[in-house]
């Protein structure tokens, strides 16, 4: 067995939903995110703060389809 004193891995994965109700202001933002070519980070909640609250109450991890992950540091 190794131990790895420290590893950092940044994670991706797709979720896909379907017939969801969100505010006009959630979608504008959501819309202007696109069109910016932006990432809307719900934990900064600075740019797109209605859309982010919206995605981070909606999306889940187990709602995935697919996901990759890449390690970034170990040591």
């Amino acid at each position: 067995m190794k131990t790895v004193k420290d590893l950092t891995v940044e994670v991706k994965y797709r979720v896909g939903l379907g017939d969801v109700e969100m505010s006009q202001k959630v979608y504008d933002q959501l819309i202007k995110a696109t069109d910016n070519g932006d990432v809307i980070d719900p934990n900064g909640m600075l740019k797109y703060p209605e859309a982010a609250e919206w995605l981070s109450d909606n999306i889940r991890e187990r709602d995935c389809m697919d996901w990759e992950c890449g390690v970034e540091d170990i040591s």
